[in-house]
């Protein structure tokens, strides 16, 4: 099978991606200019997201051989980033939801499905309404300035200092640097069109470590990113990137460990610092071959939120700003109070419910038990013996009246319920068919009296005749 992803970043200078499955590589191509990034696996479905300048989002997924565009109009100069990621049609599955559940919220019998070929990640830069293309693994070495000896003066041979160097002034490297540098505050300097410090680990030794690393400053293709990356060598990775431009105090780490994102002052672990919606992304993609899922967790002036991406961005938990401490509060035991911090019950609610719809109550004989028969009679009696009148709760607007008895009275007349301070409705619904029924045992003996009343009124009537 095969995808292909279109972005048309200009009419002229199409910028292409097509993934094929088969050949298991994607390819970006623009202006006939191309790069190969390897991939892994079948797939069934893709998805593009670009960010680049002030802000620029652009996300897209597609199904089978659809394809998507986005053209540069009105689109900034400076660099764009896109991440193209790919999902499985056959997901993991989450097991039974009834049985044990693990630590990450997923069943314990859950299995993944088939892995999604890794993320596909690249960059291309806007110029003067010109597109560059630069990608991971595509490296070609400048072109206006090679990495070559100045040809005017014969090459100097490789100088070899078997001692310890010092210099008591600054240290130029990089075939651009002049005699009489001027370093102002510089100790050493690298001064080039590409510049490297690698650190080449020769251990040899069977248990020492060896892995190279180097430090990057911009990439070396044309179009590339002004960037400053930290690279595992040796396992061909960059795990650590700073972009150009880049905002002050983008990561900031203070004297206890705390991590600032855009502050230099940040107040908790972690801080995140920004004039719109400050936001946490969490992404499951489908590499692991469970169903890919993306969450959000942000807050601004409108509310606290967790947002479903994935299920069309709604928003099924919301906090708004002045809610009262302990709106929601679940114990140490469980218990969930709404409006206390103190809840003895499963659910423990401080003030009025209001349901848009029905309520319903266990009530099935096998959910009970030590029944124990009621004499209805004697609970007509107490209800009629009951105090009943209207009131109002303190904390209540004065037309909010209700009709009823209070709990000390009923729990004195019945001892129903946990204590003399709460009434379970249905325990009220039990008293008061249990009154019915006594109730309606009294009229049918009543309609028996007064049929036998009326039989012999007839039977008088019709002797006096």
């Amino acid at each position: 099978m095969s995808m292909k992803f279109r972005l048309a970043v200009a009419v002229a200078l199409p910028l292409a991606f097509a993934a094929n499955a088969f050949a298991q590589h994607v390819n970006v191509a623009i202006a006939g200019q191309a790069t190969q990034h390897v991939t892994a696996g079948d797939f069934a479905q893709a998805s593009i997201r670009v960010v680049g300048p002030n802000g620029y989002l652009f996300e897209r997924s597609v199904n089978g051989a659809n394809g998507f565009e986005l053209g540069i109009t009105g689109l900034a100069d400076g660099e764009y980033r896109y991440s193209i990621q790919f999902a499985q049609s056959q997901r993991g599955s989450d097991g039974d939801a009834r049985g044990p559940i693990n630590a990450d919220g997923r069943s314990a019998n859950a299995r993944p499905g088939p892995a999604a070929p890794e993320t596909v990640d690249g960059r291309f830069v806007i110029r003067a309404g010109q597109v560059f293309l630069s990608a991971r693994g595509a490296q070609a070495e400048r072109s206006d300035a090679p990495k070559t000896a100045p040809t005017a003066h014969a090459v100097a041979k490789d100088q070899v200092i078997p001692d310890d160097l010092i210099v008591q002034g600054g240290a130029c490297v990089g075939l651009d640097c002049v005699n009489n540098e001027s370093f102002g505050f510089d100790t050493i300097r690298l001064k080039e069109n590409n510049l490297r410090i690698k650190f080449d680990d020769t251990s040899a030794t069977a248990g020492f470590t060896a892995n190279d690393w180097q430090l990057t400053a911009n990439d070396s293709a044309s179009g590339g990113a002004n960037k400053f990356s930290i690279e595992d060598i040796t396992s061909a990775r960059v795990p650590f990137t700073i972009t150009a431009s880049a905002a002050d105090n983008a990561i900031f780490v203070d004297a206890t460990g705390r991590v600032g994102f855009r502050t230099s002052t940040p107040v908790l672990d972690l801080h995140v610092s920004t004039s719109n919606t400050p936001a946490l992304r969490m992404e499951q993609n489908s590499a692991g071959g469970f169903t890919a899922q993306t969450w959000d967790v942000g807050g601004n002036e409108a509310n606290f939120f967790v947002r479903d991406l994935t299920g069309g961005s709604r928003l099924p938990f919301r906090v708004r700003p002045g809610a009262p401490t302990s709106s929601i509060d679940i114990s140490a035991d469980g218990d969930v109070g709404i409006g206390t911090a103190s809840p003895t019950s499963k659910l423990d609610v401080r003030g009025d419910v209001s349901v848009n719809g029905s309520i319903t109550q266990l009530s099935s004989r096998d959910a009970k038990t030590d029944f124990a028969a009621v004499t209805h009679a004697d609970v007509l009696a107490r209800v009629a013996a009951l105090p009943i009148s209207t009131w109002r709760y303190k904390d209540s607007v004065p037309t909010d009246r209700h009709l009823g008895p209070v709990a000390q009275d009923f729990y004195a007349a019945f001892g129903l319920g946990r204590d003399d301070e709460h009434v379970a409705p249905t325990d009220m619904a039990g008293v008061a068919l249990a009154a019915i029924k006594a109730l309606d045992a009294e009229l049918k003996q009543r309609d028996a009296v007064i049929a036998a009343l009326e039989a012999r009124l007839d039977a008088l009537e019709a002797m006096q005749n």
